[in-house]
């Protein structure tokens, strides 16, 4: 097992996003966010990364919300 000191980084920009991000991109980001974390690289740029991701969370919740398709699965629930 590989300890999180020496684990690859999943993007070599190591970049938080500026332009509204794709699931892809977050997922991304939570890995670095938790590298950033582990290796106490930095503490600010993983909040800055969460944020980000939080952000994406908040709007792909609310879209869903939006969408008649799952109006019955709330309302089933």
């Amino acid at each position: 097992m590989l300890s999180v000191m020496h684990a690859p980084r999943c993007r070599t920009s190591h970049a938080v996003f500026d332009e509204p991000p794709d699931r892809d991109d977050c997922l991304e980001q939570l890995l670095e966010a938790f590298a950033d974390i582990a290796e106490r690289d930095d503490i600010h740029r993983a909040a800055e990364r969460l944020a980000k991701v939080q952000e994406w969370i908040r709007r792909e919740a609310e879209a869903a919300a939006a969408d008649p398709l799952f109006a019955a699965l709330r309302l089933a629930s």
